[in-house]
């Protein structure tokens, strides 16, 4: 009982210092630090049951009486907590029907192997250079997202390949630590001819879109959109990625009027080497990265924003004047003309604007050493409280209409012209590239089953499993057979029997160092097979499906099929071990004179701890 108090306690406590590490606001964690500590440390203190060290105690102590309050003020606790629940608490978890059940949910997430036929295709609603996007829906959890489907006839015409399996990594880099302001990917997987990237639905259209149809934005409207943007950056870049295309095209909003980042295609991992390649869109790019040859990091992504936040309060590019199309003059302006601020622009905006639009880096906002925090920190996003930003607290200044298509070619995206790549061959060598292809992102897979079904396909598997232990009861107890002898393994498999071998019959079998016994529903008389008997243990397919195929002397077979992968892995090594070992000893024995070997050899082999397949 105390043990699951310290459990109860030290889960809650953990979740309350997560989200006071969370708070931006020196006021709030002030006063966040102050109820943690009354509710979860004085009063344990109070009532002799405060199970942390006097270290722990002292440090928040003198913090707190100082009015210092860091974010990482309750670290010795962090530390004290992960300590305790790795020892005997962890044994118990592992020990408990919980741990089972998590073992069964990973070997789902393990075996999960897509195709076309796991989502419902919607209409089609973008189109880019490869390919189109789709809206979707997932067969098993029915939740809606966009399908990115990329061409690889197209894509070997363009000769995209680095560019296509670039993002696949760019995605599965921002994808973790759940980010409300980028375009995510839960899952990716191909096939014969296509690359399908499973990403966030943004159904909202993009800014761009919307600053043709609205008009240019007010200042307190863009700050909006600058403060989701920002952050959306700073998830990219403590993650060591440049992002290298922010423009308005590329933020895309919700149903609500959020905003998040898209299309990763040009984003960079700057961690081991700075890129120096001359990529983006002209009026967007900085100097750096117009200067070829130049190194540069997450610099160009805040020359970008600041390009970007003057786009959308006068509606072009600082750079483009006049609505001129001719790239080499907009790289020019930007590489050599100091930009002029309307009048009109308040002074905060001005400066946050000079800031960003900084040609020299060693002076621009954002690459001083802080990063992002230099850009939140700025006057001009004075008042903002970054973690109701995080929320998404703040209202939108535009929601987008529902029901409609939000893009301005919404009836003449069109399809593909086929005759483009008629004359294209994909070859072994050209799937050969794609193999590493497909990924899964755990942490957005659970959050997807634990939003929709993980309720419902838990309850239904308890009552498979009472049902299970019910039958189990009146078939005279399988699972005591094994105790107390030298039982290696035992659980259910499923036989190919009758005279024909077409039928699989669901069998109870236990697995010991010199024979493999089995007893059928009702049954109360064991069937056996020795270890002598068998010639060798091998793996088959039948109708795609593996199963362990026992040769048996006289050129008979054995058959069996596991119930699922990690029993199958299980039973054939341990199988094949036996097999092997019983060969050994059976090789060593001594030959009698006319005078066979018993069928049933018992050999000497100290008990084993027994492991039960079920459940697993």
């Amino acid at each position: 009982s105390s043990n699951n108090n310290l459990v109860t306690l030290s889960c809650v406590l953990i979740l309350q210092i997560k989200d006071y590490e969370k708070l931006d606001s020196e006021e709030d964690r002030l006063c966040r630090s102050r109820q943690i500590y009354d509710k979860y440390i004085m009063k344990e203190l109070l009532s002799c049951s405060h199970p942390f060290s006097k270290r722990a105690v002292d440090h928040v102590q003198t913090h707190l009486a100082k009015k210092q309050v860091p974010s990482s003020l309750f670290q010795p606790y962090i530390e004290e907590i992960c300590d305790s629940l790795r020892g005997k608490i962890f044994q118990k978890f592992i020990e408990s029907d919980k741990f089972t059940r998590f073992c069964q949910w990973k070997n789902v997430e393990l075996n999960i192997h897509l195709t076309m036929n796991d989502f419902s295709v919607h209409r089609i609603i973008g189109r880019g250079g490869f390919g189109e996007v789709y809206g979707c829906r997932k067969a098993d959890t029915g939740k809606m997202y966009a399908m990115k489907c990329l061409d690889k006839k197209r894509i070997k015409m363009k000769q995209g390949e680095t560019l296509a399996l670039n993002e696949r990594i760019m995605l599965s880099l921002v994808s973790t630590g759940d980010c409300p302001f980028i375009v995510c990917m839960t899952y990716a997987f191909h096939t014969p001819d296509k690359l399908c990237f499973i990403l966030d639905l943004m159904n909202g259209g993009d800014l761009h879109y919307h600053l043709s149809q609205h008009g240019v934005f007010s200042e307190k409207e863009m700050r909006f959109y600058a403060t989701e943007i920002i952050l959306g950056l700073e998830h990219m870049h403590n993650r060591f990625v440049v992002y290298r295309d922010l423009k308005p095209a590329n933020i895309l909003l919700d149903e609500h009027g959020h905003v998040r980042i898209s299309d990763l295609g040009l984003a960079c991992d700057f961690s081991k080497k700075k890129p120096h390649a001359s990529v983006g869109t002209h009026g967007y790019m900085a100097p750096e990265v117009l200067q070829k040859g130049t190194a540069y990091d997450s610099s160009a992504d805040w020359f970008s924003l600041g390009c970007m936040l003057f786009k959308l309060l006068r509606g072009h590019s600082p750079f483009r004047q006049h609505k001129t199309k001719d790239k080499h003059e907009i790289d020019r302006m930007t590489l050599t003309m100091n930009v002029e601020l309307p009048d009109s622009f308040s002074p905060e905006l001005k400066s946050l604007l000079e800031g960003l639009l900084q040609r020299d880096v060693s002076k621009r906002l954002g690459c001083l050493g802080r990063g992002a925090h230099e850009v939140k920190e700025h006057l001009f996003f004075k008042g903002i409280d970054w973690q109701q930003v995080y929320l998404q607290k703040y209202p939108p200044p535009l929601i987008p209409p529902r029901g409609e298509v939000n893009a301005a070619d919404a009836f003449d995206i069109g399809s593909f012209d086929e005759e483009d790549t008629k004359g294209i061959k994909l070859l072994d060598s050209d799937q050969e590239l794609y193999k590493n292809f497909p990924l899964v992102i755990s942490e957005r897979w659970q959050q997807e089953v634990a939003e929709t079904v993980y309720e419902a396909v838990n309850a239904d598997t308890d009552k498979t499993e009472a049902r299970k232990r019910a039958k189990n009861k009146q078939l005279g107890h399988e699972e005591d057979y094994a105790m107390g002898k030298d039982c290696i393994m035992h659980g259910y498999m499923l036989k190919l029997g009758n005279p024909f071998l077409t039928q699989w019959q669901r069998r109870y079998f236990y697995l010991f160092p010199n024979r493999l016994e089995w007893r059928g529903e009702g049954e109360s008389r064991q069937n056996l097979l020795t270890m002598e008997q068998i010639v060798s243990v091998e793996e088959t397919q039948i109708k795609d499906k593996k199963c362990i195929l026992l040769r048996i002397k006289g050129g008979k077979q054995f058959v069996l099929q596991c119930e699922s992968d990690p029993e199958f892995v299980q039973w054939k090594k341990e199988l094949t071990d036996a097999f092997t070992e019983a060969q050994q000893l059976l090789r060593r024995a001594p030959k009698f004179l006319n005078k066979p070997r018993p069928a049933v050899v018992e050999l000497s082999k100290p008990t084993l701890s027994h492991r039960n397949s079920n459940g697993l």
